[in-house]
């Protein structure tokens, strides 16, 4: 991708291009604006999703910051390494790409499993990360309630041999894709046939392999933190209707996890707000933002 874009005032021109970088276990797929300005920030997608889910708000993001964006290895057009993947793999690539392509301590943005990723790095890795932001993250679902029968019934039928792999062919096509939205988003008009293509395209080049192995590790994709661990500002944005991480998740990464964090919350909008509704998520990251040390 090499897109010259242009903010409202048409005052300044900004470019996002496409680039794959070197990373601890193979090529990672980035997009990355220029010039250079404000602060960094480093968009995560989360699970099954890919950069281009994020793509509603990089517009007015890059036009005041600095804007890079990720595929985590195992999904979008990144590498599938051999292995299990992991939020320490996952932070290691982050915190790579930090060092070696950013250059300075970035405002990572997480959402959703993404969400897990940016609270190990921020943990792991702190002085790579000046600020953190998690969007209806995942990784406290124990905290809010013990695993159903239900939950552990899924959960073993991932992991037992041969069924994982006939459930990932029923679900890694288009027709899984398009249900998997559906269960997120709370505005279903926003789940269109191009966002369907778009988190499909991966799928039909790789197939739904690497995504089953992830999935199989949900088990240990959790937020563990103990308060005082993460002590960089941190911002929660959920959104109000998140049927499968509702808002209270947002109180309890809060109240046992990260103390100081702020938590924002927006109406009308389900799991993906940044991209249900673009226009509240940015009214509430660019001002944070803006408070930010530069």
């Amino acid at each position: 991708m090499a897109t010259t874009l242009t903010d409202p005032q048409a005052t300044r021109r900004f470019e996002i291009r496409e680039e794959y970088r070197s990373g601890p276990d193979g090529l990672m797929r980035a997009w990355i604006s220029s010039p250079q300005q404000g602060l960094p920030v480093l968009l995560i997608h989360g699970y099954g999703a890919l950069i281009e889910h994020w793509r509603p708000v990089m517009r007015p993001i890059a036009s005041e910051h600095t804007l890079y964006a990720i595929d985590l290895y195992n999904f979008g057009y990144s590498a599938r390494p051999a292995g299990r993947p992991s939020r320490e793999r996952w932070a290691a690539q982050a915190a790579a790409f930090i060092r070696d392509t950013i250059g300075q301590p970035a405002v990572v943005v997480g959402h959703s499993m993404g969400g897990v990723v940016s609270a190990q790095l921020a943990r792991a890795y702190p002085d790579l990360v000046k600020a953190l932001v998690l969007v209806n993250s995942s990784g406290a679902q124990l905290q809010a309630r013990p695993l159903s029968p239900i939950d552990r019934l899924m959960l073993n039928a991932i992991g037992a041999p041969l069924v994982g792999e006939a459930l990932a062919g029923v679900f890694g096509n288009r027709w899984g894709v398009r249900q998997g939205l559906l269960s997120a988003y709370h505005r279903k008009e926003c789940v269109t046939p191009e966002l369907v293509e778009t988190f499909s395209g991966p799928l039909r080049r790789y197939g739904a392999g690497s995504y089953l192995k992830v999935s199989r590790e949900f088990a240990n994709l959790v937020l563990d933190l103990t308060p005082g661990e993460i002590q960089m500002p941190t911002l929660l944005i959920w959104g109000a209707e998140d049927q499968s991480i509702p808002p209270a998740h947002a109180e309890i990464i809060k109240n046992r996890m990260i103390p100081h964090a702020e938590i924002k919350i927006i109406p009308d909008s389900g799991h993906c707000p940044f991209d249900e509704t673009p226009q509240a998520f940015l009214d509430i990251l660019l001002p944070w933002l803006r408070h930010l040390p530069a």
